[in-house]
């Protein structure tokens, strides 16, 4: 898709992961740029990600650029069930704030404020969010980050960007990563190796999320320089961008999970890695009862419901504390 092509609001929808009514409020308040063609409200791929852009917060500023999340409200979107959550907007009160980029994150906060607890979001790469969870600017990460050393996840990263701070790591659900590429794979791209063979265009996800610290980790356990890769320099805010650039032909290869490769038609997803998604909760007397909250909340039937929507995955461990200190 050209930056100046016309998408209509299901399209904005689905490539924003909201609901069509949040896209439709967006329009109206002015943050989303749109445009009236016939009695159609249509929008561009250039608008959509200078949203995304205008929405990257900094930690800095992030207390007055969290999103706080709706009351639970559920669509279809083709196989899956999604949470839609409320346009970007100034905090009221003292939220609950999950920093990450995982919709895992949408429905645990949906689900709280559903019960009268108010949550927000801020969205960032899993990286970041661990890094603000431990400057007091979120109060829990949602993270999916690989470490090689230890061929585990999230857990040495807790450990190594949240040094002596008292949190609780709770698993969610597990997924396969890997290669998304074009059907019929016609660079026959199957391995991490082979994403350093000539002539094969990356499009790269942006710095500190799971999928790019994924890759990095397994390009150095290579002794590669990603910087050998064509388009390795480039990065993609937000993950359904990166992919349907492999969709549009202006790349080969982008790594991620199998679900987003099942959003864009015409795509084959490689499997590589089996990851943990974990979300990592802060210990102080404000989160103490929202930690509670969160543990019944993961035993419930209708979170389990939720979970299981994002199929594929592996909920066999949804709600275990797998790391406290």
């Amino acid at each position: 898709m050209r930056s100046d092509e016309f998408m209509n609001a299901e399209e904005v929808a689905r490539y924003l992961h909201l609901g069509k009514n949040t896209v439709y409020q967006l329009a109206k308040t002015g943050k989303l740029a749109s445009y009236r063609v016939g009695r159609k409200l249509k929008f561009t791929l250039e608008d959509v990600e200078a949203y995304v852009t205008s929405t990257h917060i900094s930690p800095k500023r992030s207390a007055k650029a969290i999103a706080p999340i709706a009351q639970e409200k559920e669509f279809g979107d083709d196989d899956q069930t999604l949470i839609e959550a409320a346009s970007f907007g100034e905090v009221q009160g003292d939220r609950f704030v999950i920093a990450g980029a995982d919709q895992a994150a949408d429905i645990i906060a949906s689900a709280l404020n559903a019960q009268g607890a108010p949550a927000a979001r801020l969205m960032q790469g899993s990286y970041t969010a661990l890094v603000n969870l431990y400057a007091g600017d979120a109060d829990a990460a949602v993270v999916n980050l690989y470490d090689r050393s230890s061929n585990s996840w999230n857990i040495p990263y807790v450990r190594n960007l949240a040094p002596g701070a008292s949190v609780v790591v709770i698993r969610l659900y597990g997924r396969k990563q890997g290669l998304i590429v074009k059907e019929g794979n016609p660079k026959q791209l199957t391995t991490w190796g082979s994403l350093l063979h000539e002539g094969v265009r990356l499009s790269n996800r942006t710095k500190g999320s799971g999928s790019r610290v994924l890759l990095d980790e397994k390009l150095s356990s290579l002794d590669a320089r990603g910087e050998t890769i064509e388009g390795y320099s480039s990065q993609a805010y937000v993950g359904s961008t990166a992919i349907r650039r492999v969709s549009n032909g202006l790349a080969d290869v982008a790594v991620g999970h199998e679900r987003e490769a099942r959003h864009v038609r015409g795509l084959q997803f490689v499997p590589l890695q089996s990851e943990w998604v974990d979300i990592v909760i802060r210990k102080t007397p404000k989160t103490r009862p929202t930690i509670r909250a969160v543990k019944d909340l993961l035993a419930s039937e209708h979170i389990q419901r939720d979970f299981t929507a994002l199929s594929p995955c592996d909920t066999s461990k949804l709600g275990v504390v797998v790391y406290e200190s």
